[in-house]
């Protein structure tokens, strides 16, 4: 039988065979972390001047990095909204990558239409949490009719009961909606990153 070689032998022995990183790629692995940074920063603090911190990367071969850092993270922030807190850091994020890109319409276009997306999005949210509200209302003394006439579950009152289950089914209901609307929020994205 022949020796067994440790993961670390076995992936410095695949770091040889890959040969030396190039200094671009060097560059790259030490300044992207800078831009994600960066982005993480200007996301946190109020009054984070992202423009000013990018300028100080004057060499192109290195502000392509930092950007390109930036843009990765503020993309993976643009998400819907769940709260005030993921809306105001989605809007955040996407007026930090209007501020990274020289080519503006192309991204500007997009950025609008992900602005547009999420406005709908909330909009149907509301209205579909209206609806779900007042079917389920209607149905209301059905349910409770049914409950009664089943044994209690484990000492649970009723309308604890009937909570928890309006709860479960507009949450069911509520994902599908969300599928509906991170589909297109993900070809937006993607259509993005191909861009930068």
């Amino acid at each position: 039988m022949g020796e067994m070689k440790s993961a670390f032998e076995r992936a410095m022995e695949k770091v040889e065979k890959m040969g030396k990183a190039t200094d671009e790629e060097l560059k790259r692995l030490e300044y992207v972390p800078v831009g994600s940074a960066l982005a993480a920063k200007y996301l946190k603090e109020e009054k984070f001047d992202l423009s000013g911190e990018l300028n100080k990367y004057s060499d192109p071969n290195i502000r392509t990095h930092v950007v390109n850092g930036i843009q990765d993270a503020l993309l993976h922030n643009i998400t819907l909204p769940k709260d005030d807190v993921s809306k105001k850091t989605t809007n955040k994020a996407i007026a930090g990558l209007k501020l990274t890109r020289k080519a503006k319409n192309q991204l500007d276009a997009l950025l609008d239409r992900i602005s547009s997306l999420i406005t709908y999005y909330e909009q149907a949210h509301q209205q579909a949490f209206n609806q779900f509200k007042t079917t389920f209302e209607s149905k209301l003394p059905e349910i409770t009719r049914a409950m009664q006439q089943q044994p209690q579950k484990s000492g649970i009152p009723i309308e604890t009961q009937i909570q928890l289950q309006f709860q479960e089914q507009w949450r069911r209901a509520s994902s599908e909606l969300d599928a509906q609307y991170e589909k297109v929020l993900e070809e937006h994205k993607q259509q993005i990153a191909a861009m930068m």
